[in-house]
């Protein structure tokens, strides 16, 4: 009677063990997918809507990964990251040339094109003053980044750590703006007039250029758009010469020029989820767009998934543009409870 207790046993553990198997297989037949979380607004808010609609849409599992530009594009060619959802050109042109040409990633498509940056961006009220604050200008004559060079300039936006200097806000370390803004700097022939002080981070960046403007104070700092900050204050971009590739490629001494931002995977990545590609393909994020999900997150005071809920609620327009029907409808029924 033991014997067969014994065998019944087992025979009942072996199938219950089975069937967890085929469970365990079932739950994991579709891959992780590997997504960059890069550390800026935009992309923060394009992950977190990606991550929602992958998930809940398709079904497969999606990990995040944050850093900075530099390092996970390199991890993006190498295949620890599938997905690269705000690649900027020209800023990472050299290294978006080189993978391509080796073969690692693929271009999934613009996401959009008009966008726009600068090193040189001061608040409006230091040119033309702001009556209703009682704002008088400081500097009603620059006009451009040539007049930068006047002694004038290097006092009025002086660096309170090194007063023989003036103070330029670069971007953040890691990015690529950071370097080009170096190399513009000296290609301007300002670099012994101003250091260029890096923020540590783009949430320090927009505190130092918030709190300058509250305190109506003279700035120039690296910006672009789309940002929740750029949509809020009145900004003007020094003039500079108009792009030119050439000019461009030599010393950086030209505004930049006119920006795409597009979705790159590794070379892998259309088979191992072909319909997730399929989405990618057909993603576009506009900057009013973005600019949107930005504003409210900073009105509420949430987090990139928080705005990344509200879009899939409240821009149902946009998104179900991406996916099939049945894949919208998932990710709607998702949200809901969200």
């Amino acid at each position: 009677m033991k014997k067969v207790l014994m065998v019944l046993l087992a025979m009942v553990l072996s199938l219950s063990m089975a069937l967890t198997g085929c469970a365990e297989e079932e739950a994991g037949s579709k891959p992780v997918i590997k997504v960059t979380d890069l550390n800026w607004g935009s992309a923060h808010f394009q992950a977190e809507v990606a991550k929602i609609i992958i998930e809940k849409g398709y079904g497969y599992p999606v990990e995040l990964v944050p850093g900075k530009t530099i390092i996970l594009f390199q991890a993006l060619c190498t295949g620890e990251l599938d997905v690269d959802i705000e690649v900027w050109l020209p800023n990472q042109q050299e290294a978006y040339d080189k993978a391509m040409a080796a073969g690692d990633i693929v271009d999934l498509g613009i996401l959009n094109n008009d966008n726009w940056q600068s090193t040189f961006v001061v608040p409006t009220y230091v040119i033309k003053g702001d009556a209703e604050r009682g704002i008088e200008p400081v500097a009603p004559n620059l006009k451009s980044v040539a007049d930068l060079d006047q002694a004038e300039y290097k006092e009025l936006f002086k660096n309170p750590e090194n007063p023989s200097k003036g103070m330029i806000m670069n971007g953040p370390p890691g990015w690529e703006s950071e370097k080009i803004a170096i190399e513009q700097v000296a290609a301007y022939g300002l670099d012994d007039d101003y250091d260029l002080i890096n923020p540590g981070s783009d949430t320090a960046l927009f505190a130092g250029l918030a709190g300058a403007y509250e305190k109506g104070e003279p700035w120039i700092t690296y910006l672009w758009g789309p940002t929740w900050i750029a949509g809020k204050l009145d900004l003007t971009l020094l003039e500079e010469p108009a792009y030119d590739e050439a000019v461009w490629e030599e010393n950086r001494g030209c505004a930049f020029p006119s920006a795409d931002l597009l979705i790159a995977a590794h070379k892998d990545f259309p088979d191992k989820a072909p319909d997730v590609a399929e989405m990618f393909n057909n993603w576009k994020m506009d900057t009013k767009t973005l600019g949107e999900g930005l504003a409210y997150m900073d009105d509420t005071a949430g987090e990139p998934i928080d705005a990344a809920v509200w879009f899939l609620k409240n821009r149902e327009e946009i998104w179900t543009t991406f996916v099939p029907d049945d894949v919208a409808q998932k990710v709607k029924d998702a949200v809901a409870g969200m």
